[in-house]
């Protein structure tokens, strides 16, 4: 799922964020709570209140609060069963969380040959898998470091946003062509300024019952519920 030297590639670079463009929620927390449970999520998340409060107030960064999240959440998981949690997040929650609006544009770049990739903050692993589904071939995302066949809580990298998402796109793609890119954050907007079409915020879709079904997914059961084949 790696891109192919640029040399090799002749059509046009279309750049997709992820996390609140192909999505309507964060799919970064929610894979930390399918990972967790309901009430282990609720748990960490009361311990981690602090650390969250230091952020807010700008005291801890936003990378030093990822890696204490993927501690609290991924330390010492095997990296086998890790992939099965991304596998199984990738084909229960993605079709849930997904705009149908940001799909057919992204299906719309396929169908004239337009060479798509999502580049992400969010974790590799589990977007590599839906990619896959969607028909997508490259995926630039923030990866997770593993020693000794365990995950160690933390990044193995950059976290991929802002200027990092430049960076990543040249490295696997050199100087090629990026026609479009879309995103919705301070994140995407280094990668939006390196595109000749910039799309920010353009996909609006989402459920009616939004609020409720967020509820439903961190706090409620349907996560599990489709996991187990009940819906």
């Amino acid at each position: 799922m790696t891109a192919r030297p640029s040399a090799t590639i002749q059509r046009p670079l279309v750049a997709f964020d992820v996390d609140g463009t192909l999505t309507w929620t964060d799919s970064f927390m929610l894979f930390l709570r399918f990972v967790s449970g309901r009430w282990g999520f609720v748990a960490n998340m009361i311990r981690l209140l602090p650390v969250f409060g230091a952020y807010l107030l700008r005291i801890r960064d936003r990378d030093a609060t990822k890696n204490l999240l993927m501690t609290v959440f991924l330390k010492g998981k095997s990296h086998p069963r890790y992939l099965q949690y991304c596998a199984d997040f990738a084909r229960i929650a993605y079709p849930i969380i997904v705009r149908p609006d940001a799909i057919a544009r992204l299906n719309s770049h396929q169908g004239v040959q337009d060479e798509v990739v999502l580049v992400s903050a969010s974790l590799e692993d589990y977007l590599l898998v839906w990619a896959r589904s969607i028909g997508v071939e490259h995926v630039l995302a923030t990866q997770v470091e593993v020693r000794n066949g365990l995950l160690t809580g933390q990044m193995a990298g950059p976290n991929c946003r802002c200027a990092q998402k430049v960076s990543r796109l040249r490295q696997h793609f050199g100087e090629q062509r990026l026609i479009a890119a879309y995103g919705d954050s301070r994140g995407d907007v280094e990668l939006l300024a390196a595109s000749e079409n910039p799309g920010m915020r353009v996909f609006e879709e989402a459920p009616a019952n939004r609020r409720g079904l967020w509820w439903s997914l961190y706090f409620g059961d349907l996560l599990e519920r489709r996991q187990s084949g009940a819906l």
